[in-house]
């Protein structure tokens, strides 16, 4: 059961980040994707929350809690993946900027091809990273299927519109074979992980990360619940995608990932339901 499982986890890996990344191109314009970023503002704090800040956050909180290697390599690299395919949910439940929430995830992910590649030797010097081999790896799974999309949401809105819907059943039971696949394969991992600090320093790296996100998103409430959730979810797919090629003689690399990811969702679902109670029918209207 379990090698059956272990064999069946990059085919739906890959099967989940192609579906979401075409989905993400047919139900949205190259005109809809970047128009929130029109604002100069919002445009430089997003790459700067994406591709600086979260980063650097994992490595401080990585180091405060003195986290052993492997485990910081999985803080860090999932810190420099793309915003997580939940992220618009979580930010419509607290009553946040939808329209941003989408920008930010279909941009993220398509910089995200190109910049973890070139950013892993970068950040985790001491990792032996394919960098080639990875980039070619991510454009195949991730940026050809969505400008596929894009290109068909283009030419024929109407069948875009219809296949769509099918291609978001694809990919929401391609996650749940995920979960469930990472479940089977490392709930043993996770109790071994208990003193290691690792819930610690995720913990310090999902709060932090959401407040920085909140912060460079003001002065705007819509704009500050769409960063702040940004930046808090980070996405699983690719980051265990990677891990699992890169980092194969590291197997507490994806359970670390995993772990956190886990940790995200406990965290930031009870916020998400909390911010949109508080929000005032003033503030959404003001969106």
């Amino acid at each position: 059961m379990i090698a059956v499982v272990a064999k069946a986890l990059n085919p739906i890996t890959i099967i989940f980040l192609a579906s979401t990344m075409l989905a993400c191109g047919l139900s949205l314009t190259v005109r809809q994707i970047f128009a929130p970023f029109r604002n100069v503002r919002l445009a430089i704090a997003a790459a700067l929350l994406n591709f600086l800040v979260v980063p650097f956050i994992a490595i401080a909180a990585s180091r405060l809690w003195g986290l052993e290697e492997s485990l910081r390599y999985a803080l860090v690299l999932l810190s420099m993946t793309a915003a997580a395919e939940v992220t618009p949910k979580l930010t419509s439940s607290a009553k946040g900027d939808m329209g941003l929430s989408v920008g930010f995830l279909a941009l993220s992910l398509g910089v995200a091809v190109v910049y973890l590649p070139m950013m892993l030797s970068v950040l985790l010097p001491d990792a032996h990273v394919d960098t080639g081999r990875l980039l070619v790896k991510l454009s195949l799974t991730l940026a050809l299927p969505m400008i596929l999309g894009l290109f068909v949401k283009a030419r024929w809105n109407t069948f875009a519109d219809r296949l769509v819907h099918y291609v978001h059943k694809i990919s929401s039971v391609s996650m749940l074979l995920l979960v469930a696949s990472l479940a089977i394969l490392y709930f043993g991992d996770f109790l071994q992980l208990l003193g290691s600090g690792s819930i610690g320093a995720a913990v310090i790296f999902i709060v932090v990360s959401f407040i920085a996100g909140y912060l460079l998103g003001w002065p705007e409430r819509g704009d500050r619940v769409a960063f702040g959730f940004a930046a808090a979810a980070r996405n699983v797919g690719m980051a265990v995608m990677v891990a699992s090629g890169t980092f194969a003689d590291r197997p507490q690399v994806v359970v670390m990932i995993i772990l956190t990811v886990v940790l995200t969702l406990i965290v930031l679902l009870p916020l998400s339901l909390i911010l949109g109670r508080r929000a005032s029918p003033q503030e959404i209207a003001a969106q």
